[in-house]
């Protein structure tokens, strides 16, 4: 039998819905492997449990939601925070960092895994990984869900503003470091979650200690107003260039394989130095995959041509570029037009212009949140989806969805959500109004072409599929 560890920086049955699509992927790929019965599967995350009360790191072991079919483990007092978000501010650390090598290198050398399979390097330093050099005979993989190796804030979206370019550049970096981050801070909220979880409450004391230290840290950040001396950005412009330099350096040394979740994050990749002969294409498999219909389920308009936004009211995710785009369609477009809104609305300002938009269009339902169970009513003769994201989305567990209800997809041409048809139809410029109003309007007009969406299209792989897939990459 064989023996496996796959990494993420956050529990894979967490319930705070935090991860994103990389979680619902390990939860997914963890329980397939389970359910094989030829593999030990053991799972570990890093970087969100302290307790300043022991020293040093350690790991421990936990419950899960699939009980003694996976193991799960989590390293306690990890030097490198996680998410990413909390650890940017200090991007020494993963290079200087000597404890949690030490710490993981006891771990598996009395496991003795065959692979270790990390899904994400938040939470590690890169001594984690040159363990390679103690254990040559464990397959070491790992799977590029979005940019962290070269990116500290992970999606090459700069400063909140525009799709990042930049290849050597570390000043830009401290443009997109978060000013509010405390690292104390953060490791005695971590510590009063760690107590509550492990002992069932923590006393009103640390509760009301807990909002007076948020306020203070809230008080400073506005008095600082995001000022770093220039001695600092200094330090940290080569800190930057340092971080991305010796992850690249560390993942063509001492990676097996690593495996690009689209064709465009593997290009990416390659730009930034991975090597070639590390890198492969390896589309996720999904749950939805095993549910796909394969083709269009809507393709005749019946009162109006009917389009789909699901995700979040955010600028990256080209949510606000919609909202402008449909306030500038004609008039006798949008008349033709009904949009179903499936995001949590936080802001009067956009309930404003959603409302203006249903002066001019055919109609418009929202839908507040939503889940996964809810897609089926939300999707009800929805005809075209739309994925309008401004970033290179490595590839949009949305765009999976949506295409596994056998509804086509107009999407930007940046990230990997384009490569899920063959049409170049169905992509437009990403940020270009005009470009999206024209296909859009096109497919208005002419609901038939909705078809040639699945011409030739790539079916969705499912989670087995995807499994039977990895074996080459975990046997060798």
């Amino acid at each position: 039998m064989k023996k496996i560890l796959i990494y993420n920086w956050i529990a894979f049955d967490e319930k705070e819905n935090k991860g994103g699509g990389v979680t619902v992927y390990t939860r997914n790929l963890i329980s397939h492997l389970s359910e094989r019965g030829d593999w030990e599967v053991c799972f570990l995350s890093s970087g969100r449990a302290y307790d300043p009360s022991r020293r040093g790191t350690f790991i421990e072991s936990v419950e899960n939601m699939l009980g003694d079919a996976c193991r799960s483990y989590q390293i306690v007092n990890s030097p490198v925070l996680s998410s990413a978000r909390l650890s940017f501010p200090c991007p020494w650390i993963i290079s200087k960092d000597t404890e949690l090598k030490k710490t993981v290198g006891k771990f598996l050398e009395k496991k003795k895994f065959d692979i270790v399979h990390f899904q994400n390097l938040e939470g590690l330093s890169l001594g984690v990984l040159e363990l390679k050099e103690q254990f040559p005979k464990t397959r070491f993989i790992y799977s590029l869900h979005n940019y962290y190796p070269f990116c500290p804030q992970v999606m090459l979206w700069k400063a909140d503003a525009e799709n990042c370019g930049e290849r050597d550049c570390g000043a830009c970096c401290i443009d997109c470091m978060p000013r509010d981050v405390h690292r104390w801070k953060v490791v005695f909220n971590q510590w009063i979650a760690y107590r509550r979880h492990r002992e069932g409450h923590v006393s009103p004391f640390w509760e009301r200690l807990q909002s007076v230290v948020e306020d203070g840290c809230g008080k400073y950040d506005r008095w600082r107003d995001g000022r770093i001396p220039e001695r600092k950005k200094a330090l940290l412009q080569k800190a930057f260039e340092r971080f991305r330099k010796d992850n690249v350096s560390h993942l063509n040394q001492y990676m097996d394989a690593i495996l690009a979740v689209s064709q465009r994050t593997a290009d990416i990749a390659l730009s930034f130095g991975v090597k070639r002969e590390k890198l492969a294409v390896s589309y996720i498999g999904t749950e939805a995959a095993s549910r796909q219909r394969g083709t269009g389920a809507y393709p005749c308009v019946k009162d109006a041509f009917h389009i789909c936004y699901l995700g979040y009211m955010r600028k990256v995710k080209g949510f606000f570029f919609l909202m402008d785009a449909l306030e500038k369609l004609p008039p006798e477009t949008a008349a033709k037009m009904k949009l179903t809104l499936a995001v949590k609305i936080t802001d009067r300002e956009t309930q404003a212009r959603i409302e203006s938009l249903r002066k001019t269009m055919a109609g418009i339902r929202v839908y507040d949140g939503y889940t996964h169970e809810d897609l089926p009513e939300i999707l009800t003769d929805v005809q075209l989806g739309i994925v309008p994201h401004l970033w290179e989305d490595n590839l949009p567990q949305v765009a999976i969805e949506l295409k596994a209800y056998g509804i086509p997809i107009l999407t930007s041409h940046l990230g990997g959500a384009k490569e899920l048809t063959l049409s170049k139809d169905f992509c437009f410029r990403a940020g270009d109004v005009e470009d999206f109003n024209e296909k859009l309007s096109a497919f208005t007009a002419n609901p038939e072409r909705l078809g040639e969406y699945w011409l030739g299209a790539p079916k969705l792989p499912t989670m087995e599929e995807h499994i039977e897939e990895l074996m080459k990459y975990y046997l060798g």
